[in-house]
């Protein structure tokens, strides 16, 4: 007797090991594998009697069976099969996000009870609720969770979802869950619990995806045209597609909700903006800006005089400022003025950006002086170019002198105790300078003022849905969190109120019916797929040519990369194609890897 075993690797089809009685689909099970006597945890996908031809190599026997029911429910596992081939990976990998880490490590489960099947009438629905107003938002979904027995509420931060669970009456929070974040015990735990169905309701983050309550009755993805929903490590997921199959097959209520809809969601139901947005948002021309000097930077950095004003009165009264520019570090690259020669970095050949007083590469993150002449001329003409947010805080510093704090936060420079710190700081006032992320902080503190530095660099990144992300970013910069019927933001822009930057003014619909349009003609999600796939120079290349040969519509953005695009309306004959690179003996030859955009 034989049982076919799925394994967390990048390889798409199970391994088959001998064992001496059957085993349910779904129990977990030791196996051998690897060299030195290795053994690994995987998922039993069937048992049978025979195989189909005659192995020419050795079948070795399971070591261990850890259980005696299946660990997951018939929709987990199903869910499984489904986002493995909707998203060109293997369903071992997607087992292993779905599971917490002491599962797949093989601990011992001895109270999961028997696996709920599906209830026999379900009635699956699908509403939206947009609402710029977070209050007002927040209210219907209290409303509509008062009245359903079981669900899952999605949000694209932790803290969001936190901030929405006090809002929660003490007779729901008794029946739900906070989901936790980070994995470890605490998920383990309310893993369990869920699984128990000691909670009806689990509420959390993206990490919550996959929390294992049966029924479900209800299933709300809140903002859900937010990036956070995208996984950012392989395998690549949309989330919140995956939250929606999960209402689909337990015949659930789905709901929608945010600030604005995503391009899919807009073509398919056509939300309206019931509420007039035209003078919430101002612009500023960068043209004619002030150009504050800045030692050894060009061009300048543009504030506009009435960034500059706007500030100094929200500082004033006792309220925080947020400067926004998604560029890391003091100066973006630096060149000779002389020759015209730009630093790379001597390992990779990157970039070099200056941040905090040295040189760091983009790429690989190495670390150096600053030159001081030019090694290609030996001109001491250097400059920086493109001023990021460091230089942006000198200026802030400048403008507020020591009236008022002045705070950085990006990427690198956060946490949860740096982020206690600067709410204490800025208690009666001042100005955050970082990136998007500084957003978080109109949750927080009254906000009075958000500014955007360079608009158009935001909407400039080599991305088919750049302007949207840009769009989605400063729309989200007014309406969200606490303060929102004050505070002011200011748009500076070479071309201010034109193009995408019009729907800022008169709403996401004129954004959306203009930005589809472009995106029909050119055949750009949510009109078809648009998959990316990477991997080694060799199978790339095989790949490119067995597609082209197909009649897929690939191409390569870049000629000596390995990396390729494609255009498809459907998945499944591209999966069949491709199955043969993803067999477990191509594993020294390398494997590619899909990322699928959506809408």
């Amino acid at each position: 007797m034989y049982v076919d075993v799925v394994l967390p690797g990048i390889w798409w089809h199970p391994l088959t090991y001998a064992v001496s009685e059957p085993v349910e689909a779904g129990c977990r099970v030791v196996v051998p594998m690897g060299p030195r006597h290795g053994k690994r945890v995987g998922f039993v996908l069937a048992t049978k009697e025979n195989i189909e031809d005659e192995a020419d190599y050795e079948i070795k026997e399971i070591i261990k069976v850890l259980d005696q029911t299946s660990v997951l429910s018939w929709e987990l596992w199903s869910l499984s099969e489904w986002v493995s081939r909707q998203y060109l990976c293997s369903q071992g990998e997607i087992l292993k996000l779905m599971c917490p880490s002491s599962i797949t490590k093989g601990c011992e489960v001895t109270d999961i009870s028997p696996s709920p099947q599906k209830p026999a009438h379900s009635f699956y629905s699908e509403e939206c609720i947009y609402e710029i107003d977070d209050e007002e938002r927040y209210k219907r979904y209290i409303d509509t969770i008062e009245n359903v027995g079981s669900g899952l509420i999605l949000f694209p931060e932790e803290a969001v979802a936190k901030s929405f669970w006090d809002r929660l009456p003490k007779e729901i929070q008794e029946r739900a869950l906070l989901w936790p974040s980070g994995g470890g015990k605490k998920t383990f735990d309310a893993w369990l619990r869920a699984r128990r169905k000691e909670v009806s309701l689990v509420i959390g983050s993206v990490g919550a995806l996959f929390a294992p309550l049966a029924p479900i009755e209800l299933v709300l993805i809140e903002e859900e045209a937010s990036y956070s929903y995208t996984f950012v490590r392989y395998p690549y997921l949309s989330l919140r597609h995956i939250a929606a199959k999960r209402a689909q097959m337990w015949g659930s209520r789905l709901i929608f909700g945010g600030r604005i809809p995503s391009s899919r969601l807009y073509l398919l139901k056509r939300p309206q903006l019931k509420r007039n947005v035209r003078d919430q948002i101002q612009f500023a021309n960068i043209r004619t800006s002030t150009k504050p000097i800045l030692p050894r930077i060009i061009p300048e950095l543009p504030i506009s005089s009435m960034l500059l004003k706007n500030s100094l009165e929200v500082i004033n009264r006792g309220e925080v400022v947020i400067w926004i520019l998604d560029r890391k570090g003091y100066a973006g690259e630096i060149s000779c003025e002389e020759c015209g020669w730009t630093m790379t970095c001597p390992e990779c050949g990157s970039f070099c950006r200056i941040s905090q007083g040295e040189t760091m590469c983009f790429f690989c993150g190495r670390k150096s002086e600053i030159p001081t002449v030019c090694p290609s001329c030996m001109s001491r003409l250097l400059v920086g170019r493109r001023p990021g947010i460091e230089a942006l805080y000198e200026i802030a510093r400048a403008l507020v002198g020591d009236a008022a704090p002045t705070c950085k936060w990006y990427k690198e420079k956060s946490g949860k105790k740096l982020r206690a710190s600067m709410l204490k700081e800025l208690e009666h006032g001042g100005i955050i300078v970082g990136s998007r992320l500084s957003l978080s902080f109109c949750d927080d503190c009254p906000v009075g003022l958000v500014g955007w530095i360079d608009a158009d660099a935001e909407a400039r990144r080599p991305q088919y849905d750049a302007r949207f992300a840009a769009f989605s970013m400063i729309w989200e910069s007014r309406f969200r969190g606490k303060n929102t019927d004050k505070r002011k933001v200011i748009v500076q822009s070479r071309r201010p109120y034109r193009g995408w930057q019009k729907g800022l003014r008169l709403g996401w619909q004129l954004f959306w019916d203009e930005e589809l349009k472009e995106r029909y003609e050119l055949n750009f999600p949510p009109f078809n797929l648009l998959i990316e796939m990477t991997g080694p120079s060799k199978v790339i290349e095989e790949v490119f040519s067995l597609l082209d040969k197909s009649g897929f519509a690939v191409y390569k953005p870049i000629a000596d990369e390995a990396q390729l695009w494609i255009k498809t309306k459907e998945i499944k004959v591209l999966r069949e194609l491709l199955e043969p690179y993803f067999h477990i003996s191509r594993s020294k030859i390398g494997f590619p890897k899909a990322r699928i955009w959506r809408d």
